[in-house]
Order: structure tokens, then C-alpha cells, then sequence
């Protein structure tokens, strides 16, 4: 029988507690409870209200774990999509490694994009099933990866196709040279990087990956023109609701007639075969992955 005394193990802090406990009362309920880390940096959305006390809060949140530096949680635009008006709130450089599914990624925070929230779908095709199925190929013999960032996308292509070439464009020399050290980083010798707009890329491919968000879909006739038969393009953007007749998110599960007309009116000879909502995008408008293959 257990003393009435007897004592329950303590709880332990949770991180926001932690964090919490090292500022004053009064910030606890503008504190953010979310928070990004990517590597050695923080991400944090810092409230209006706490703007002149940022300093002390950085440091705060730069005491968990592993944590280096910590950096305004950016917006990302402009043609190359950059993060706009990055600001470091504590430490010296936002550079940092981020490891996911097996691989890495050296970038700087503040000079390059990064989306947190799309880790499942970085895998493409060694990632979850729903994420595998739209990426399925049974060997490609190149693969075309549009915007290709630091390679997040091109380096797993080139891990799960080892016999293929993966030819990584990228316009921004930034991220282009982080798409370099990371090829290296990771040992792989199939991806060739080409620094440049894709029109102006000219490599027949039999995966040809599009992942401008915003306007993947103008670039929809390029990547035609550049596919094998039996190939597939895999677009990723962004869609309004309201522009496709789409009243619920869950109606996402299939491509609206609409936005299946217009893709396929943009690259003739191919039809729309599957279609996924990668994540909410922002009011009533959705990341969508679709897959579109010859006639």
C-alpha cells in the first residue's frame, strides 16, 4: 500500500515553460508557443507587442537545446523567392545544416528559401506512401528538377535513382551554390547543376519537377517540351478556392474540371492522372502536388 504522503514524480518543464520562466510575468501570454529549428537557428513570429523587449526574448529562446542563433521567421518572394527583410535577432550567421530523410542540406536563413512544413513531400519518391505513389517511376533515365533551391527535391532524386541523371536547375547563384555543396556533402555523383533560368535549358528528361509556387503552371509548356514519352511532370502551386469553384479543402482530393481545362490546355497531349493537397497555403487556397502524363 502506497503512503497517503507519498509523493508523485515531478512534471518536467515543457520548452515554452522553460523559456517562459526566464522573462518576466507579463510576456508569458505573448510569448510564441511555436516556434521553427532548423539546425543550429531558431525561427520565431515575434508579437508587435513584445517588438522592444526582442533581444531579451531571443536570448530566451536561444538558451533550448542545440540553438545557435535566432532569426525572425521570414516572408519568402520576389522572383527568386528570397526571404524578405530576414532579420538575425541573436547570433552571428543563420547559416546552418538541416537533416532530413537521410540527407543534408548547408544553407544560410537569410540569403536562401526554406519550407518548414513541407518535409513528407521533400521526400518525393522515398517518402510516405500517398507522397511515393505521385512520384512513381520505375527508372527514369533523367530527371528535370525546375527552381531547384539548395536540392532539397534533386538530391532525393538522385539518392532514389542512383542509375539516373538529375539535372538540378537554378537560377539564384545563391542557392545555387549551396545546391553544389550540397551535392558534395552528400556524396552523389548524378546530379548536374546548372545555374539558369529553365527556358532557357534545353534536356530531354523523363521526370520534369516544377515547384514554383505561385506560377509553376506557366512554366507547364516548357516542361512538355522537354519530356519523353511515357515521362510525367510533377507541378507544384498554389490555388485559390474561389478561382475553381472548390467550397471545402477536402474537395481538393480532385482536380476541380476547371483547373483540369486550364493545365491541360497549357501543355497539350497531357492529361492531369493524380492529384494531392500538400498543406494549406493560406485562406482558401491550397498547396496542391499534380501529376500529369501523355495522351
Amino acid at each position: 500500500m502506497i503512503p497517503a504522503t507519498a509523493s508523485r514524480p515531478l512534471r518536467r518543464e515543457t520548452p515554452f515553460e522553460q523559456v517562459a520562466a526566464r522573462l518576466p510575468h507579463w510576456m508569458r501570454p505573448h510569448l510564441p508557443r511555436k516556434w521553427v529549428q532548423l539546425g543550429r537557428v531558431l525561427l520565431l513570429r515575434l508579437p508587435h507587442v513584445l517588438e522592444d523587449e526582442r533581444q531579451p526574448v531571443a536570448a530566451a529562446y536561444a538558451t533550448l537545446p542545440g540553438v545557435e542563433a535566432v532569426m525572425r521567421r521570414p516572408r519568402i518572394g520576389g522572383e527568386l523567392r528570397q526571404p524578405q527583410l530576414p532579420q538575425l535577432l541573436l547570433g552571428s550567421s543563420a547559416e546552418t545544416e538541416v537533416r532530413e530523410h537521410g540527407l543534408r542540406y548547408r544553407l544560410d536563413l537569410q540569403r536562401v528559401m526554406w519550407a518548414p512544413g513541407n518535409v513528407g513531400w521533400r521526400a518525393g519518391p522515398r517518402g510516405p506512401a500517398a507522397v511515393a505513389a505521385l512520384y512513381a517511376h520505375p527508372g527514369p533515365r533523367a530527371v528535370l528538377d525546375c527552381f531547384a533551391g539548395v536540392g532539397y527535391f534533386a538530391l532525393q532524386f538522385a539518392r532514389h535513382w542512383p542509375a539516373a541523371q538529375v539535372l538540378a536547375i537554378e537560377k539564384n547563384p545563391v542557392a545555387a551554390e549551396y545546391l553544389r555543396q550540397n551535392v558534395v556533402l552528400n556524396g552523389l555523383v548524378n546530379v548536374e547543376v546548372i545555374e539558369s533560368d529553365c527556358r532557357d535549358v534545353t534536356r530531354e528528361a523523363d521526370i520534369v519537377h516544377l515547384g514554383y509556387i505561385g506560377d509553376s503552371a506557366r512554366f507547364l509548356p516548357y516542361a512538355a517540351s522537354q519530356l519523353r514519352d511515357g515521362g510525367a511532370i510533377i507541378l507544384h502551386d498554389a490555388f485559390r478556392r474561389a478561382d475553381y469553384g472548390v467550397r471545402r479543402s477536402r474537395d481538393w482530393a480532385a482536380v476541380p474540371d476547371p483547373l483540369r481545362r486550364e493545365l491541360e490546355r497549357a501543355a497539350p497531349g497531357l492529361r492531369v492522372t493524380q492529384v494531392a493537397r500538400v498543406k494549406e497555403y493560406g485562406p482558401a487556397t491550397a498547396h496542391l502536388a499534380i501529376r500529369l502524363e501523355a495522351t
